[in-house]
């Protein structure tokens, strides 16, 4: 199977403009990506963004890009662009603000892809704070790996103990979903032309909108913890972290 590595790089954030090309350690962030993708990938590794400020950056460290629409609402479009104007059997999307990415789990959904047309991972929570959080995204599983659900939201609803117990994170198995996907290329395009859900409006997780249709997602556990830079605040924390993991 020929599986494409794509980087949705949108340079407008709402949050932190530019932020995939905030430097750490020296280096744009959206390279530190590359690199740690690249030892999975290889070649078949490409960058895909909405601006030429970024084009600019990848081409400099002898990156693969491609400029695509700045319509895109998701990086499941803007990598399903990419599967438009290429013939790979599937890909795997990579964030492009987690520049701390494990290689390995990168691996896992490769393998994964083997098996099942659209996956994921998601990890084990073991911080309250975390839990609480509604920017982290929770995701139930059934015995076979397949999500029942995601929501920002704690789910299950632990009867019995307050929300703020200590008691949950130990209890209760609770996990956060890693948001990065790998798709079969015909599941790819099949869910980027699916009609908006209620779920996906009121969570605002795109992933709800392929399960309403009736699309099952697999999912591995990763021991790995996931860290995306999306506000100045996970900028500062990720350079102290880069002086340490880069």
């Amino acid at each position: 199977m020929k599986v494409l590595g794509v980087i949705p790089a949108r340079y407008h954030s709402q949050r932190l403009p530019g932020k995939v090309l905030l430097p750490l350690r020296g280096k744009p962030m959206v390279q530190h990506v590359y690199e740690r993708a690249q030892k999975v990938f290889g070649e078949d590794l490409i960058v895909a963004t909405d601006d030429m400020r970024v084009v600019e950056a990848v081409e400099s460290f002898r990156g693969h890009v491609m400029m695509t629409r700045t319509t895109h609402t998701s990086g499941t479009e803007r990598v399903s662009e990419v599967a438009e104007k290429t013939q790979y059997d599937a890909y795997v999307n990579i964030q492009a603000d987690e520049p701390f990415i494990e290689p390995e789990q990168l691996i896992m959904l490769r393998e994964m892809l083997q098996r099942y047309p659209l996956v994921s991972l998601f990890h084990r929570i073991h911080v309250l704070d975390e839990l609480l959080s509604p920017s982290v995204v929770k995701v139930i599983v059934d015995k076979e790996g397949k999500a029942l659900y995601f929501s920002r939201s704690l789910i299950p609803h632990p009867r019995g103990l307050p929300l703020n117990s200590p008691e949950l994170v130990g209890r209760i198995g609770y996990f956060r979903h890693v948001g990065i996907y790998g798709y079969h290329r015909k599941t790819l395009l099949e869910i980027v032309s699916l009609a908006s859900c209620p779920l996906e409006e009121v969570e605002q997780l795109e992933q709800l909108r392929w399960l309403y249709h009736g699309y099952p997602i697999w999912l591995r556990e990763t021991s790995h913890r996931s860290f995306a830079v999306d506000t100045p605040e996970d900028y500062e924390a990720a350079q102290k972290m880069a002086e340490i993991l880069l």
